[in-house]
């Protein structure tokens, strides 16, 4: 089949690289992939798709801030490539939206899958139900998605497919992290939590501080590492001053490569509380590849990878039930039961899983584009 998958970034992210694994799935199953992304704002996803050697639809603009012409000439150019294709694969609501309107009027349109992996783009709404039931095939993240988009949108059960995360076992693996741990001050018996995330608001960095605070009071040897930079760090960094948790709170900066995964290494425990622009939450996979329990909200497909009390805990988003999360897992009997759980449970996301998924989803479609 010829697929064209689209998505208005342009930058390489978390669902962009997703997106990016997905197609080379696909490529190795025989099918062929053609990629629109945002081609007007500097980034670096074209340069991406192209050194991964595939084919990037420079002809369509798909920024989400394009002007009026701007979106007449992309409709008149996917409408011209669409004529070739089996199947177009959107991952944004912008994509999905001059998909839909592209369509219009073609007698034999491709068929049409819509990517929904975050929480925000499954909200109520009527537009957006008439677009996912428009859909051939709607792909959510988790079991809990599937559910709201078959209520809240009214999508049959028969469109609507799980496919979870992905995590590359081969890279991420379990090590002691002692130089990092060492680079930060943390003692031997002590015991290090840490966020891996962008600094920002709906991160909940404000909330898991305030919780630490809490839980530090019991716990001496308790201590937590922010990894990651962002717009919120300077207000995070005054709530730290202000709780007096100057050396109890550790900001570790932005960690890339192989640093990423000693940062994993170094930690006792990952800490994850909302989803992000990624809803398949792979943060808490690499953690659980490199041996490391987790606390997760109790939303999303986070609350889903993490099974409660086994390979790590899921709370509420609320302070109180994250400070005893935090103080149950200083406990080091309890913590090396659940982190005895946590590669077990990542090998369930390994790479050629999700794959398979991928693939056996548009060979199914595959089959309908052959009996019409």
């Amino acid at each position: 089949m010829r697929i064209l998958s689209l998505l208005s970034t342009s930058s390489v992210t978390g669902p962009a690289e997703l997106c990016l694994s997905d197609a080379e799935a696909l490529r190795d199953a025989g099918h062929e992939v053609l990629f629109g992304c945002d081609t007007k704002r500097p980034g670096n996803y074209v340069e991406a798709i192209r050194r991964a050697g595939f084919e990037v639809m420079d002809e369509l603009a798909l920024c989400r801030k394009s002007s009026p012409p701007d979106l007449l000439r992309d409709l008149v150019r996917l409408r011209r490539r669409m004529r070739g294709a089996d199947v177009v694969h959107c991952r944004f609501s912008h994509d999905h939206t001059l998909t839909l309107l592209a369509m219009k009027g073609m007698a034999r349109p491709p068929l049409l899958v819509r990517t929904a992996e975050i929480a925000p783009s499954l909200r109520p709404g009527r537009a957006r139900g008439v677009g996912f039931r428009a859909c051939d095939a709607v792909v959510v993240s988790c079991r809990g998605y599937a559910e709201r988009l078959s209520i809240a949108h009214r999508v049959p059960a028969e469109r609507i497919a799980v496919l979870p995360g992905r995590v590359d076992l081969r890279r991420f693996t379990p090590g002691d992290g002692a130089a990092l741990r060492r680079e930060l001050g943390v003692g031997e018996g002590e015991v290090l939590f840490g966020i891996v995330s962008r600094i920002k608001a709906e991160r909940r960095h404000e909330l898991l501080v305030r919780a630490f605070a809490q839980a530090a009071r019991e716990q001496p040897r308790a201590k937590l590492a922010l990894i990651g930079r962002g717009e919120h760090e300077p207000a995070i960094r005054e709530l730290v001053g202000d709780l007096g948790l100057a050396g109890r709170v550790l900001f570790a900066g932005y960690r890339t490569g192989e640093a990423l995964v000693e940062a994993y290494r170094a930690l006792d425990v990952k800490v994850w509380l909302a989803e992000g622009n990624d809803g398949t939450c792979r943060a808490v996979l690499e953690a659980l590849a490199c041996g490391k329990p987790a606390i997760v909200g109790d939303q999303g497909a986070m609350s889903e990878i993490v099974r409660d009390g086994v390979d790590g805990l899921t709370v509420r988003l609320e302070e109180r039930a994250l400070c005893e999360a935090l103080g149950s897992l200083c406990d080091e009997g309890r913590r090396a039961r659940v982190a005895a759980h946590a590669r077990e449970r990542a090998s369930a996301f390994d790479l050629p899983v999700r794959a398979k998924a991928v693939v056996d989803l548009f060979d199914r479609l595959g089959a309908r584009v052959e009996s019409r």
